[in-house]
């Protein structure tokens, strides 16, 4: 059943608490730790992170990507108590972190020189006021990198593995992350994602600096974009 904005907090954290990011992170399949750590990288590239930068990941989840980016003031916010705790556990004093929605970021106008926000849309209820709060938290000359799963390829290629007999290879019986082989609209994304929709999404909010398509463009399975404000 889908969250309304009164169970949306609760449902966010059920989710949380059922599917242990540390899995998903160190999947046994090399090609899926692959594509993910292809990525992070891009993701953490196209924010061109200086030494200087106060840097926020919005939706930091337990801190898998805060804990590789090597410079910045580093700052994280998530609605779920349970990723932050998991992020404090992992990275310490390295990084401030803070339970907040996307939509209502702590922070003051223009109070950051980049943003992070990894696979976190798609879960939202309302992708347009958490597009706009971060807008508004980012120094006018800032980038936000961000990126979304291209969920009409991994649902097909699901459903063709599962058709194959094939389900073992994204969501082998070791691993414990069966999530892998679900369409990820019967689990925890609220907003079926492609390019075409990001782009309409982010106008007249976001120029688009870049588009990353990872592993690559044959077989986009991921989006990353590096936005600027209009």
């Amino acid at each position: 059943m889908k969250p309304t904005n009164e169970t949306f907090e609760e449902w966010n954290e059920v989710h949380a608490i059922k599917h242990d990011l540390d899995k998903f992170y160190n999947h046994p399949n090399p090609i899926f730790r692959y594509i993910e750590n292809k990525r992070i990288k891009r993701l953490i590239d196209l924010a061109e992170i200086r030494s200087s930068d106060k840097v926020l990941e919005v939706g930091c989840g337990a801190g898998h990507i805060l804990e590789r980016i090597p410079q910045g003031k580093l700052y994280g916010i998530d609605i779920s108590e349970i990723q932050i705790k998991r992020a404090k556990e992992r990275l310490g004093s390295k990084v401030e972190l803070k339970k907040s929605a996307g939509e209502v970021i702590p922070y003051e106008d223009k109070f950051f020189d980049r943003l992070l926000c990894s696979e976190v849309i798609e879960h939202v209820l309302e992708p347009i006021p958490l597009l706009k709060e971060m807008k508004r938290v980012l120094k006018d000359d800032g980038l936000l990198s961000l990126s979304i799963p291209n969920e009409n390829l991994i649902n097909s290629t699901k459903k063709l593995l599962r058709n194959l007999g094939l389900t073992r290879l994204i969501a082998p019986k070791k691993s414990g992350w069966d999530l892998a082989s679900k369409n990820n609209l019967d689990e925890w994304h609220l907003t079926e994602y492609n390019l075409e929709l990001i782009k309409k999404h982010v106008a007249g909010i976001w120029d688009i600096a870049e588009i990353a398509r990872i592993p690559n463009t044959l077989v986009p399975f991921r989006y990353v974009l590096k936005l600027k404000k209009t």
